[in-house]
């Protein structure tokens, strides 16, 4: 039995060969990015993670939505917006 030969395979006439990758230029100094002196401390960054449980009259839930839709915003944002303001007033 003799070899096969793939030479005159349809296939190969949509298979690329690959070409040499250009060689990358190093980025101008004024283009690169300096270097962090040190990493951000996880304690100190603040994510909302922290879970409220709130209930409230669905009259309020309407209306604190209506104003929520009203100005772009989820539920979830006024509520945080409205009590970060309210602790961050001075008594």
């Amino acid at each position: 039995m003799a070899k096969k030969s793939f030479k005159d395979n349809p296939a190969l006439r949509f298979i690329s060969t690959p070409q040499p990758a250009e060689e990358a230029t190093p980025a101008p100094e004024a283009e690169r990015q300096p270097a962090a002196p040190m990493k951000p401390n996880p304690l100190y960054i603040e994510t909302k993670s922290r879970r409220l449980q709130l209930l409230v009259q669905p009259s309020l839930h309407r209306e604190l939505k209506g104003r929520a839709t009203a100005q772009g915003l989820s539920l979830n944002e006024l509520i945080h917006t409205v009590l970060r303001e309210y602790a961050d007033r001075k008594e």
